[in-house]
């Protein structure tokens, strides 16, 4: 059965740069995902991926649901049944499994859903972002948080959202360098940052000398850095850590 989808959106550097801006001080815990929820026309939540149950919706999106936050985290697993098309959600399940496979937690991925409160009602398009959202303690369950932003209120929301990430910010700022990385490249700068030198990083690798030098003399470039400090500020700031 084929998916009527708008399709996937364009690469849009600016919105994914202000998402991931706010991601991280919600990580880094500069701002808790309550504030977020009260600040955005949107709808925030959580999502425990070990148990596939909504641990956390903002009142917005409790609206647009029509459920209380209680009523919404008591569902389970049903609350992905209940709310979206079915031959969605599995098409949707299919795309977060792979999205999950990488280990990013830098990554936001984007896509269209459709939604509605009850059967009675009729489906509305949002835009959803995803990203890891890394366990705070030992032991707990993989979770995401999930913006999402009706497709007609957007740039509203946009412009709240680049209100919380102050425009200064650094990663708002270089999200646009990040993109240019590579898998490899990543993982160099990992080494690199962790005191490794380029001996070690072709050893552990199982790559040429050579061809670590050529990946560093890359990364600077990308980066635009000029040695180690800046390249650990870069790090930190995109958990390439």
């Amino acid at each position: 059965m084929s998916i009527s989808l708008p399709g996937y959106i364009p690469k849009d550097i600016s919105s994914q740069a202000s998402l991931f801006s706010l991601n991280n001080k919600i990580n880094n815990k500069e701002i808790n995902v309550e504030d977020v929820g009260n600040l955005i026309p949107g709808s925030v939540m959580v999502q425990d991926l070990g148990k596939l149950t909504n641990l956390y919706m903002n009142n917005n999106g409790c609206e647009v649901l029509k459920r209380c936050k209680e009523e919404l985290n008591s569902l389970g697993p049903a609350y992905f049944d209940i709310f979206f098309p079915p031959e969605e959600i599995s098409f949707f399940k299919s795309e977060i499994r792979r999205f999950l496979q990488r280990g990013d937690p830098s990554l936001i991925y984007s896509f269209f859903q459709r939604v509605r409160p009850d059967s009675g009602s009729d489906y509305k398009w949002y835009l959803s972002n995803v990203r890891l959202y890394m366990p705070t303690e030992h032991g707990e369950n993989l979770k995401l948080i999930n913006i999402a932003m009706a497709v007609d209120n957007i740039s509203y929301a946009s412009k709240k959202i680049n209100s919380i990430c102050e425009q200064s910010d650094y990663a708002q700022k270089n999200y646009f360098r990040y993109l240019l990385l590579t898998k490899r490249e990543k993982e160099i700068i990992k080494l690199i940052v962790n005191g490794c030198n380029s001996r070690y990083i072709s050893d552990a690798l199982f790559i040429s000398l050579h061809t670590v030098n050529n990946h560093r003399k890359n990364i600077l470039h990308k980066l635009n850095v000029k040695g180690l400090i800046e390249l650990m500020k870069f790090a930190t700031a995109f958990s390439i850590i």
